[in-house]
């Protein structure tokens, strides 16, 4: 290969071991096809690296070591179901992605301090205890299976984006949402009460899912939502002094008729 490449796409079927010293310290962008499933060892990757994505088979163990610090943004596949383990991840990274198989338990000091986007992939259902998630965290997304609940000072304070995705049904207690969330999304199950003093004041766009549909008390909209949408089930009556001054978009879904 080259020095000069800088991006390198493997196809579908390619699925052998990289020895390392055969990609080239210019290369910043690695994909691997679906079939990829070897092991990556130590040394493989360029220091140069910022970006790499592993296809739909890999299920391989990353050793610490294995990743370089250079990258920023690291995507796993599918099939990607192994513990990863503190020190794994490069310091500089911004952006993790697990894949759709991913249900591991997430052990404190593993996600580095620069990281600000966080996916989880369809099966993650672990609970996520508190000093898991670094503090430079601004956006967080739960797979659909995820149901756990969580706890007060798990989610860190710069968080702005939080989605929760179908079967997530806990009740979310005061002082679990952090003060600098903008954005929140309820998924399909979600059919919990909401009482005042749950929601941040910084929220500005709130969406409930299929399921929800409970009252609303006067005081649980902070006033500097600005969009709200309800979903299909919903159907209470809205009492006044519920919605915020600053509302500026509505939705109501099908079963609204009050």
């Amino acid at each position: 290969l080259p020095n000069s490449l800088t991006t390198l796409t493997v196809g579908y079927n390619f699925n052998q071991v990289v020895p390392p010293g055969t990609l080239p310290n210019s290369l910043t962008t690695l994909i691997f096809g679906d079939r990829y499933n070897q092991i990556v060892s130590p040394g493989t990757l360029p220091n140069s690296l910022t970006t790499f994505t592993f296809g739909h088979c890999f299920n391989q163990v990353v050793s610490p070591g294995t990743l370089p610090n250079s990258l920023t943004e690291l995507t796993f596949g599918h099939d990607f179901n192994q513990v990863v383990l503190p020190g794994t991840l490069a310091n500089n990274l911004t952006t993790l992605t697990f894949g759709y198989s991913f249900n591991q338990v997430v052990l404190p000091g593993t996600l580095p301090n620069n990281l600000t986007t966080l996916t989880f992939g369809y099966d993650f259902n672990q609970v996520v205890k508190p000093c898991t998630l670094p503090n430079s965290l601004t956006t967080l997304t739960f797979g659909k299976f995820f149901d756990q609940v969580v706890l007060p000072d798990t989610l860190p304070n710069n968080l702005t984006t939080l989605t929760f995705s179908d079967n997530f049904n806990q009740v979310v207690p005061p002082g679990t949402l952090p003060n600098s969330l903008t954005t929140l999304t309820f998924g399909h199950c979600f059919n919990q009460e909401v009482p005042p003093g749950t929601l941040p004041k910084s929220l500005t766009t709130l969406t409930f899912g299929e399921c929800f549909n409970q009252v609303v008390l006067p005081g649980t909209l902070p006033n500097s939502l600005t969009e709200l949408t309800f979903g299909h089930d919903f159907n209470q009556v809205v009492l006044p002094g519920t919605l915020p001054n600053n509302l500026t978009t509505l939705t109501f879904s099908h079963d609204f008729n009050q």
